[in-house]
């Protein structure tokens, strides 16, 4: 819904209402899968995990996976 106002700012009365009925009911665009998505992330956390060694790389890596 914030996108799609967004995107609607310059549209006015009809156009608008078309716009954003077209824009809510779109379908998100799908990642390539779930798999590559997760492997770009561990390769990412590899590349800023750097020389890190033993636990401390270990808890590293599972924070930066976890997203946080």
């Amino acid at each position: 819904m914030k996108e799609c106002n967004a995107k609607a700012a310059d549209k006015k009365a009809d156009e608008r209402k078309k716009f954003m009925s077209e824009c809510l009911s779109a379908k998100p665009v799908k990642e390539e899968s779930k798999g590559t998505s997760q492997q770009n992330k561990m390769k990412e956390c590899n590349i800023k995990a750097g020389s890190l060694k033993g636990d401390e790389r270990k808890q590293f890596m599972s924070s930066c996976l976890s997203g946080k």
